[in-house]
């Protein structure tokens, strides 16, 4: 079957991503001998190149895909950490005492703070690099930038509960735990680049606005908030955060790429609905998109999302959702290009992929249905609900495997709810931001807010409280969320074809 470029580079990015999903199952000995590997493999494909074909361009594919497939698998073995001296996971299990810089925002828990930092050198002066996650107490306050003198003993990350909280940390190159060190300040916000002085001056704008919220909401709404607009959850209770969960709403108090996919696509619907030309509605979303993930930050996890989500308003603006397959798996295959990880070990690039893929493959679908049975648009009414059950087609196995439950109620408390979403972000960000002027009226520019984060947080607990609300999911053979996938899949090219 002769295949046209588009169709090879389509298959060759899936190639790509399937070679990188296979060496993430493989035994590690076995990447590491990939000298041996790669001369096997490149004489497959010198045979197969002389293999005698109908035309060069059925050659040159067999090629690329195979190279594709080897270059994942590579891919992922070369992100594997080495075992040397100038790693300074080499002395796991060792008392040390290095230099370093915290190079990430402090994470601020209830009884504890997170620190990680990028390791310079020991104390012999030997250069050593790679990131410790360090746990300390809440005071004294160590800022980003900060070069601190650590004294500890380095601990090897393990699986907690089943929980395999080793990968979830390489996933961002940690492979080394410091547990309450004897920590000594060497120099205060010791910012060389211009890179670390921007992102410095983003984490301070940041901590005024949640300083600001904290002063112009009482709790549990302030909390709520932060979560909402800067990904900021801990100061939500593990109650709270249980009945998010449970009513099939916690991706809006998470920067995930389900949350801000719905929400951009949500924003472009309305500002078409109201009369708003496409080529603005799409240009002011994607400005407002990008602007606010520089305002919270730019976490690496809200880089991915923001990028998943524009790619889901374009297919919008295009009006072509089913010809964005090819844009979406070449941001993929980027994505995991740095970082291989992200594949196996990060639910929220799961949820973030699969959140857009399925907007762009469902959405049309459940919309034509709607059509079929002469449901209004109800200026933009209608799309919150394709939109929103569009997103968790594709999401729920993955959802029901990490999380153990399965919200029943989802659906409708997403109608519920969604639609005030992009409301309490534009507000409460506004009356963040006019509150560093008029600190003291603060509480009355969040009026506006406050009483749609009240609304909100009846709609969970009494959603919650609903007979079957949502179902206790102790185990599910992962074979199950296979063949869920490719039911889905089939059923998707089978209405596609016909249509």
């Amino acid at each position: 079957m002769d295949l046209t470029k588009l169709k090879i580079f389509l298959l060759s990015c899936i190639l790509f991503i399937f070679g990188i999903a296979v060496a993430s199952f493989l035994p590690t000995g076995w990447l590491k001998y990939d000298l041996w590997f790669f001369g096997i493999i490149v004489g497959l494909i010198v045979i197969i190149i002389f293999l005698k074909r109908r035309d060069a361009i059925n050659r040159v594919s067999t090629f690329l895909f195979i190279l594709f497939f080897i270059l994942g698998i590579w891919r992922y073995s070369i992100g594997l950490p080495s075992n040397t001296p100038d790693k300074i996971w080499h002395y796991n299990r060792q008392n040390v005492e290095f230099i370093g810089v915290i190079n990430k925002e402090p994470d601020v828990r209830t009884y504890n703070t997170k620190l990680t930092v990028g390791v310079e050198n020991l104390k012999d002066g030997l250069p050593v690099n790679g990131n410790v996650l360090i746990t300390t107490k809440l005071y004294p306050e160590y800022n980003y930038g900060d070069k601190l003198r650590v004294q500890c003993r380095l601990e090897e990350p393990e699986i907690i509960n089943e929980f395999a909280y080793d990968r979830y940390l390489a996933r961002h190159d940690i492979y080394s735990l410091c547990y309450y060190p004897r920590i000594a300040v060497v120099e205060t916000r010791s910012i060389s680049s211009l890179r670390r002085v921007a992102y410095a001056t983003i984490l301070k704008t940041k901590n005024k606005l949640k300083d600001n919220i904290n002063y112009g909401l009482s709790e549990p709404e302030a909390s709520l908030l932060q979560a909402i607009i800067l990904g900021n959850k801990r100061g939500l209770t593990p109650e709270m955060i249980n009945k998010f969960s449970q009513s099939g709403i916690s991706h809006i108090v998470a920067i995930s790429g389900m949350h801000i996919a719905i929400i951009s696509v949500i924003i472009i619907n309305v500002l078409l609905a109201i009369g708003l030309s496409r080529k603005w509605a799409f240009l002011f979303s994607s400005l407002s998109l990008f602007s606010y993930i520089i305002l919270i930050g730019m976490p690496a996890s809200a880089m991915r999302a923001g990028l998943m989500a524009f790619l889901a308003m374009l297919a919008i603006y295009l009006g072509r959702m089913n010809k964005l397959t090819n844009s979406l798996l070449l941001t993929a295959c980027i994505l995991l290009l740095f970082n291989p990880r992200l594949l196996r070990d990060d639910i929220g690039f799961q949820l973030s992929f699969l959140a857009v893929l399925s907007i762009v493959y469902v959405y049309p679908i459940i919309d034509n249905w709607f059509d079929k049975i002469k449901l209004s648009k109800m200026h933009g009414v209608r799309d919150i609900i394709t939109v929103t059950l569009a997103a968790q087609v594709l999401t729920l196995p993955i959802i029901a495997l990490n999380f153990h439950q399965v919200s029943v109620i989802s659906p409708l408390v997403n109608v519920l709810v969604l639609f005030l979403l992009p409301f309490i972000m534009i507000s409460g960000m506004l009356a963040a931001i006019i509150s560093v002027v008029f600190t003291e009226l603060a509480w009355l520019f969040f009026v506006p807010v406050y009483f749609m984060l009240k609304y909100l947080l009846f709609i969970v607990d009494t959603s919650v409280k609903l007979p079957l609300a949502y179902l206790e999911v102790e185990y599910i053979w992962t074979g199950w969320g296979i063949l869920f996938y490719g039911l889905v899949g089939y059923f998707i090219w089978w209405y596609n074809k016909n249509k």
